[in-house]
């Protein structure tokens, strides 16, 4: 078995994430929790756009943040 003290370290590659998809995410989340609050007494379907928002922007957070 090779201990791998005589190896080089190698260099690690990562895949860097999308700067336009956290920003989008972020503000998806921001709008969707804008519309959540305003609509709570309100109309009940601006509510549940809001958590729609809400969760394509945390899909996009995690995919922009995929790599990091």
């Amino acid at each position: 078995m090779q201990s791998g003290w005589g190896r080089e370290p190698g260099r690690r590659c990562y895949k860097q994430g999308s700067a336009g998809l956290t920003i989008a995410g972020a503000v998806l989340i921001a709008l969707g929790l804008l519309l959540l609050f305003l609509c709570i007494p309100g109309w009940a379907w601006a509510a549940l756009a809001g958590l729609v928002f809400i969760g394509a922007g945390y899909l996009l957070l995690r995919l922009g943040r995929a790599g990091r």
